[in-house]
């Protein structure tokens, strides 16, 4: 091994940065770019197993110059970002937000930030975007990884005596244990923790690790070089583009990424690296990764506070296009002035100065953490104005839709005894959907009449009411349209009521399909004499419709529909109220017509209560209220 510069390695940290950015800018199919911290950790893995490798190896190995390298490549840009984002925090969070930054601080300087935010939330959560230093997790899993690994290595190197593959066979050994870690946790429910800590995320970067070993071969063969290059490449991009988030990952999910990573690294370990232009596409593309440290740092904190700064809490294109120019324009910034000084030791030109420099700066940090903590105990009078809002981010709908029983998560069958159950007197009202018609389910049982009429609910997330069970595309919506299409075939409800996110399943080029699907099942149940009714769009929001109110209290300004309320809705539902014409026994009732007169949506009702708790999912109080306004278009008696 030697430790020459390898210019694909830098293509590759710009491969990995862009497609993190992308993911969290926004950008339009970017839907899994959050894979591209797996890719640096093995790129972080191949590097440094290489590195040590080949010290040890030469007897020039010291743990002092290990780290001394590490807190020169990782802590002036880090520690510049964190004293540098406090300053906004001052205008842009609540106090009690701007309280648990600083909590956040301290632990980024102490690299427990997985550790921190494995407690407050999930990586996708929708609450995730209002924590300017979330994406320091994966600093912490990797500093942790660099206590661990230089004593690994070097008692393995000492123990191997010149094995040629007794490294590569312990390296793989402890591969194999952290990733059946990350299954085990995976699949008992605990996907937080495989997706925060180290252990179950140590086999991405012994991946990486495996490559630097000798006893993997070189390919000599240039057109082998360029099709195994080709074939990671295609792994990468799967991912990035069709891996979409969520709980299943990292565990199976990380795999592609991470394989496709180690192939590019071992693709080119002995090439060449040829002249080319100034101009040369591929020297931009090395140039996103000389500096993609810094533009990983500085992306989600300009992010996050850019959204505070708008009403909506959401980012049109063109904002998104400055504020990546923006981003671009800073990183450069730090990686010429703050990490190359340091790294090549023209700031803090000896070990000790760099220790020295690193130990008082992060007791500065720690200090300014505290103090921040402090004088954020007090809440202010906007503090005390969101407190009632607040709540909404841990909104316990469980009780109001019956998660678990008739609203399923998880795809296993509704319970029909206990939701399904019809009564012979009364007429039998079927409210069948996702969760979109899960959360009507509260506001029908207050507004309709139980002495004339049975409820009865069937609702599964993510799966569209269908009978059409091939059309569904995982296997918990196939099951759930089979269950359904072999209830209505046995039993007869007086009434459906079809709801779901229709603005999901009609995404382009969804749309024409969808309806065709829906036609196919209104046409099923009319045969069966079943009439049917049609929900159409809910009203949705452009963000978390608590957060954008608590927002609108701290900047002192109106809140307002037209920058709330996501307009998509309202061009759907004339779309979907033209392609499915009303009959004998179907109709289409909009939504949106009905609870936002001349398009303006309520924010709030009953005292300040939201609508929804989140962008789009009704609270208690709002399905009361949209049901009070649907319910005689029903046909429903009321008490």
């Amino acid at each position: 091994m030697t430790r020459a510069y390898r210019e694909d390695v830098d293509w590759l940290r710009a491969i990995a940065v862009l497609a993190v950015v992308a993911f969290h800018f926004e950008a339009p199919a970017v839907f899994g770019g959050f894979v591209g911290v797996d890719i640096f950790f093995v790129i972080s893995g191949y590097l440094i197993t290489g590195i040590i490798q080949s010290e040890v190896q030469s007897g020039t190995f010291s743990f002092a110059r290990f780290y001394e390298r590490r807190v020169r490549r990782l802590l002036p840009a880090l520690y510049a970002m964190v004293a540098l984002t406090a300053i906004p925090s001052f205008h842009y969070l609540l106090t009690s937000e701007r309280q648990e930054f600083f909590r956040s601080v301290a632990a980024v300087v102490t690299f427990t930030s997985n550790f921190f935010f494995w407690f407050q939330t999930g990586y996708f959560d929708h609450a995730a975007v209002e924590k300017p230093l979330l994406h320091t997790w994966s600093l912490a899993v990797e500093e942790q990884f660099y206590l661990a690994l230089p004593l690994l290595l070097w008692v393995l190197l000492r123990l191997a005596r010149g094995g040629r593959f007794a490294l590569p066979v312990a390296l793989g050994g402890l591969t194999l244990a952290s990733f059946g870690l990350s299954l085990w946790l995976m699949g008992t429910e605990r996907s937080a923790n495989a997706f925060f800590m180290s252990p179950p995320r140590a086999w991405e970067f012994l991946i990486g690790g495996l490559v630097a070993t000798p006893g993997v071969p070189v390919l000599r063969n240039a057109l082998a070089r360029q099709i195994a290059r080709g074939i990671a490449l295609v792994l990468i991009a799967i991912p990035i583009f069709s891996l979409r988030q969520g709980p299943g990952f990292p565990g199976v999910n990380a795999l592609l990424p991470c394989i496709g990573a180690a192939m590019f690294i071992w693709s080119g370990i002995g090439a060449p690296t040829p002249m080319r232009g100034r101009y040369s596409p591929l020297e931009t593309v090395r140039f996103f990764g000389q500096i993609s440290y810094s533009l990983y740092l500085w992306h989600w904190p300009l992010f996050t506070f850019a959204r505070f700064s708008k009403s909506s809490l959401v980012l049109d294109p063109f904002d998104k296009i400055a504020l990546f120019a923006l981003t671009v324009a800073i990183s450069y910034l730090s990686w010429r002035y703050v990490e190359q000084p340091f790294r090549r030791g023209s700031v803090a030109p000896t070990r000790r100065a760099a220790f020295r420099i690193a130990g008082l700066t992060t007791a500065v940090l720690l200090a300014g953490s505290a103090g921040g903590i402090v004088l954020s105990q007090t809440p202010s009078d906007t503090d005390r104005a969101a407190q009632q809002l607040d709540v909404y981010n841990s909104y316990d709908v469980g009780p109001i839709y019956r998660a678990g029983s008739c609203f399923r998560y998880d795809g296993a069958a509704i319970d029909e005894a206990s939701c399904l159950s019809a009564v012979g007197d009364k007429q039998n009202v079927l409210l069948w959907g996702d969760s979109y018609a899960a959360q009507y389910y509260h506001g029908l049982t207050r507004t309709i009449d139980p002495q004339r009429v049975n409820l009865l609910q069937a609702d599964q997330a993510a799966c569209m009411p269908t009978l059409n069970a091939v059309a569904q595309g995982n296997a918990s919506c196939r099951s759930f349209a089979g269950q359904m299409a072999a209830f209505l075939g046995d039993r007869k409800p007086g009434l459906v009521i079809m709801s779901a996110d229709w603005l999901e399943y009609a995404r382009p080029p969804r749309f024409d399909s969808m309806i065709a699907d829906l036609r196919q099942t209104i046409s099923k149940l009319d045969g069966l004499g079943i009439p049917v009714v049609l929900l159409g769009p809910a009203v949705q929001f452009r963000s978390r419709l608590p957060s954008m109110l608590m927002r609108a209290h701290l900047r002192d300004i109106d809140a307002r529909p037209d920058d709330f309320v996501l307009p998509d809705i309202f061009s759907l539902d004339q779309k979907m109220k033209a392609a499915l014409p009303a009959h004998d026994r179907f109709s289409y009732i909009s939504v949106v017509d009905a609870v936002c007169p001349a398009r303006q949506c309520p924010l709030t009702i009953e005292g300040g209560i939201p609508l929804a708790w989140d962008h789009a999912h009704l609270t208690a109080e709002g399905s009361v209220y949209v049901m009070d306004r649907l319910v005689p278009m029903l046909g429903l008696k009321k008490p």
